[in-house]
């Protein structure tokens, strides 16, 4: 059982830095746009959108790599227990080993992903306003990978 969480972390870790670097990268490509208002995202080219919709996307998978491989198979690690457990009390117990600094924040970030899911012409000031929270939030996220990532990286050494 070991061996394939430990296959398995590191595999989610080799995903979730793809998924970081494309992050970043899309980020930097939308730095002259934020904040967006509703009419700023009106006016954006077809290019412009396509950086947002990456930025979403790869924002999207690093948080549902986390949360379906990463953080279970951390936790079926570090506690030797592979029996199905719900999802909150992984993140409690990870919150306790000061893996992750805020159960609150992953669900804050969570329920952005939830937002973000549903695209409605009717609502672009509310996918806006999301929109404009991830990006000043994302850096919360993106230490939480890589704090929990360099945690695994010092154990396995």
């Amino acid at each position: 059982m070991k061996q394939e969480v430990i296959a398995t972390i590191q595999s989610a870790i080799k995903e979730n830095d793809t998924h970081l670097q494309r992050l970043t990268r899309s980020k930097k490509l939308l730095c002259e746009f934020f904040p967006l208002t509703a009419e700023k995202f009106s006016d954006l080219t077809e290019l412009e959108i396509e950086h947002i919709d990456q930025f979403v996307y790869r924002f999207s998978k690093l948080q549902d790599s986390m949360g379906t491989r990463l953080l279970p198979s951390i936790y079926t690690w570090l506690e030797d227990d592979n029996r199905p457990i719900p999802f909150l009390n992984v993140l409690n117990r990870l919150e306790k080993l000061r893996l992750i600094a805020d159960v609150g924040k992953w669900q804050f970030f969570r329920n952005l992903r939830n937002n973000l899911a549903h695209d409605y012409p009717e609502s672009l000031d509310q996918t806006v306003g999301t929109l404009n929270l991830l990006y000043m939030e994302i850096g919360v996220l993106e230490s939480m990978y890589k704090d929990i990532r360099d945690y695994w990286l010092k154990r396995r050494s």
